[in-house]
């Protein structure tokens, strides 16, 4: 057992399978001598995980396989049911090509959900275009990173609400902040006793109490979901109203070193902060981006303005 994740701090380690932090509990850690740098991690769970899948919801007419790897640079694909980018493992429809991380490979069929607590959300296959998430309160339809529609959502059939996948199974519903000690829990309506205007402590932006938030109950300050690093896995940004910064980067996991022609020097693959400056190659702002970035020198570039290296 070793304890690698400090929750005041941004997330140090990630497990390469179902990129979700490795903290509290046993797992696998690379530790090969002929690459130090390699961080390549497994939770002990993700390791007897099933090489198939049938009867998949989103894709019942095919069977899924595991895949450690997909077939480009970074591993990075778009899982089909939350939509999220992810490197993580994919179990895939190759016939198709039909991909999904890890987590989306094994959808309950029922969940029991904090904001909304009282009901069973069963998972629903439909076009709902005139629903609205509880969570964020965008379209239940709606998916702000690739102009898609969702297909995939949790409700209740009871008091006509609905959660989408995504937000029901990758927000966290408790995280700590280094500007909070005690534990800030997640929330979607209106604290009571809460002072009457809402601001988010971080950005001092203002905030929705009918929009999905982080509060803590002892000293009675909230956050934006958008601003909370141990969601971004990331440097805290600003607010976004469409919430791009969390879905970019919540299935995501950095820190792999890769070569690439045009420059000596071995680059990290990274998340782009506002001090990286603009592309090497195209000139274009790098924060918020994937970017590979030089340690040793000020180099950075997007992951896609990159040549790999023949070896």
């Amino acid at each position: 057992m070793i304890m690698c994740h400090n929750p005041m701090k941004k997330i140090e380690l990630l497990c390469n399978g179902c990129v979700i932090p490795i903290m509290e509990m046993p797992f696998y850690k690379c530790w090969a001598k002929e690459d130090e740098n390699c961080n390549f991690a497994l939770h002990e769970w993700c390791t007897p995980i099933p090489t198939k899948v049938d009867n998949h919801p989103a894709h019942p007419q095919h069977t899924f396989l595991l895949m450690t790897n997909i077939s480009n640079m970074f591993n990075i694909f778009r899982c089909d049911v939350c939509f999220f980018p992810c490197n993580g493992f994919a179990y895939g429809c190759v016939e198709c090509g039909f991909y999904v991380d890890v987590t989306c490979g094994f959808i309950p069929e029922k969940i029991t959900h904090e904001s909304h607590p009282n009901h069973l959300l069963p998972i629903v296959k439909e076009d709902l275009p005139s629903k609205w998430c509880l969570m964020c309160h965008l379209p239940i339809d709606y998916n702000c990173l690739w102009s898609k529609q969702y297909k995939l959502s949790f409700s209740c059939g009871f008091c006509d609400v609905y959660i989408h996948l995504g937000c029901a199974l990758f927000l966290p519903m408790t995280i700590r902040h280094p500007y909070d000690k005690h534990p800030m829990h997640i929330c979607n309506l209106p604290i009571e006793n809460h002072k009457s205007e809402y601001f988010c402590e971080i950005c001092e932006e203002p905030l929705n109490p009918h929009i999905c938030f982080y509060h803590c109950d002892v000293c009675s300050q909230s956050v934006h979901s958008d601003c909370a690093p141990l969601i971004l896995k990331c440097e805290t940004e600003i607010y976004s109203k469409y919430r791009q910064g969390i879905y970019f980067f919540l299935n995501m996991k950095f820190g792999s070193i890769h070569k690439t022609d045009g420059h000596p020097h071995p680059l990290t693959f990274a998340q782009g902060i506002e001090s990286d400056g603009l592309c090497s190659v195209c000139a274009k702002e790098l924060r918020l981006g994937w970017i590979l970035r030089c340690s040793e020198c000020e180099f950075a570039l997007y992951h896609n303005c990159s040549v790999p290296m023949d070896l």
